[in-house]
């Protein structure tokens, strides 16, 4: 597996790719505002976004998506039948790498997402409601809290 930070020059060529991969993969899970803000993403006003891909054999295995370190939206999505090898934990790595820090939400009763989460070095700050009005954590990566 590859996984790739990809510069922002490559994101317009690729998105349609991504949403659709989106649909197919992301089990209903992605909300359809962070679609829409996938959709609209602009690689010259946008300076705070960052996409990374994992491929494998040469296919798109996975894909994560972040704007403004998270705070705006932040989707990580990998293809079914390669779930569980820690693709989505790459994936969220190489934005944190990117961000030096993070911020994602997760609905509560998603726990591979949540142990996605946490194996990428992020830790749970906080409950919210969600955007469907599901219990959903908070995960932080480099943020100090008081």
């Amino acid at each position: 597996m590859k996984v790739l930070l990809l510069a922002p020059e490559r994101w317009t060529p690729i998105l349609a790719k991504l949403i659709a991969f989106a649909g197919r993969h992301g089990d209903k899970r992605i909300t359809a505002s962070a679609i829409a803000k996938l959709r609209a993403l602009d690689p010259e006003e946008d300076v705070d976004a960052g996409i990374a891909v994992a491929t494998e054999d040469g296919e798109l295995a996975g894909f994560a998506f972040a704007l403004a370190q998270g705070e705006r939206a932040c989707i990580v999505v990998v293809r079914d039948d390669l779930r569980g090898r820690g693709i989505g934990c790459a994936l969220l790595r190489a934005l944190c790498v990117r961000y030096g820090r993070l911020s994602c939400t997760v609905a509560a009763d998603n726990a591979s997402s949540m142990q996605m989460c946490f194996k990428a070095g992020m830790t749970a700050v906080a409950l919210q409601r969600g955007p469907t009005g599901k219990p959903t954590l908070r995960f932080e990566y480099g943020r100090s809290r008081n």
